[in-house]
């Protein structure tokens, strides 16, 4: 059994880490249930600060993971979430590549739903990237994305944990303005989408100054490439004005059939092994007595009676009597 937190959550094994903390699968002891959770590495105020802001942001949509309940013990605090357990678009790209045209513009949209709801509610995810872009296990079906780890999150319109010029995000998938320190700005996500579509198309993690290769034609990919360069434009004025209005560009394409060439990706359960949880303990109902029949198998076995003594020698000396009397009585009346 591994470490009970809170004397609720029973920590299984580690899924991940980071800077931030670290990722594990646990078991709810409440409720039975395998979750995912997120413990932090640290009890400074900037963490505690991101973790009530993950906390709070709380969006019900098909392609966000929202987080469940929180417990904290000591300088720890943790939160769970449901365990998506197909891993993430990173697990993806180190196991196939370069994705299928058509899987990066589904893939893609999903993202984008995903942004829409999330500006919807005021808020900037300032971290999108393929580590956080988890996916549920459908095999060789389409794909289910679900944008994770609001750790850094800010809503547009309340003050920031940063001002000046200090940078928060991952490098690669920043736009300048964030390196600079600007104000939270949905085209901020839209750069990144631009970034995590460019990866998926390349297989590989694009260097920061490396330019996007020009649309040759009219094909997916081409089309594709066209939506990251607009999404990736250094100024943000220059990007499309919205999640919305970035889906509008891919309508058309992820409603596109496999073509008789598209190599077969798999999105397999990454916790096959993961069984459901032992019923709760409880004591057996009480029984009746066994009946006597029933034991006697277990009886030891009656004692052997001693054997009775001879009665031969006694008819023996009560005949010798009876004679010697016999022939007494005759020798005294002859």
């Amino acid at each position: 059994m591994g470490e009970v937190f809170a004397g609720r959550y029973e920590l299984l094994d580690q899924v991940a880490s980071g800077g931030m903390g670290t990722i594990w699968r646990v078991l709810d002891r409440a409720d039975g249930g395998l979750k995912a959770a997120k413990i932090l590495s640290q009890s400074d105020a900037g963490s505690l600060l991101r973790f009530v802001r993950e906390q709070s942001v709380r969006i019900d949509h098909t392609h966000v993971v929202t987080p469940l309940s929180w417990a904290g013990v000591d300088d720890r605090v943790l939160f769970t979430m449901p365990l998506v357990r197909g891993g993430s678009v990173a697990d993806l790209l180190k196991e196939h590549g370069p994705l299928p045209p058509r899987w990066v513009a589904l893939l893609t949209d999903q993202l984008l739903q995903a942004l829409e709801a999330v500006h919807a509610a005021g808020i900037v995810h300032r971290d999108v990237k393929p580590g956080n872009l988890l996916l549920e296990p459908t095999g060789t079906g389409a794909p289910h994305l679900r944008l994770t780890d609001f750790g850094i999150a800010a809503p547009v319109d309340q003050p920031r944990m940063t001002r000046g010029t200090q940078a928060i995000g991952t490098p690669g998938y920043m736009p300048p303005e964030q390196w600079r320190g600007a104000d939270p700005d949905p085209s901020a996500d839209l750069y990144a989408v631009g970034r995590v579509a460019l990866e998926m198309l390349l297989g590989r993690r694009p260097v920061d100054d490396e330019p996007v290769p020009e649309p040759l034609g009219a094909s997916t990919t081409d089309r594709l490439l066209g939506l990251v360069r607009d999404a990736t434009r250094p100024d943000p004025a220059d990007r499309p004005a919205s999640a919305t209005a970035m889906r509008a560009r891919l309508a058309d394409l992820v409603v596109l059939p496999p073509t008789p060439d598209e190599r077969v990706v798999t999105v397999p359960d990454r916790f096959p092994t993961a069984a459901p949880p032992p019923p709760p303990y409880r004591p057996l109902a009480p029984t009746a007595p066994h009946p006597a029949s029933a034991t006697l198998a277990f009886r030891p076995p009656p004692p052997v009676p001693a054997a009775l003594p001879s009665a031969v020698p006694g008819l023996v000396l009560v005949l010798v009597g009876l004679l010697g009397l016999a022939l007494a009585t005759w020798l005294l009346l002859g």
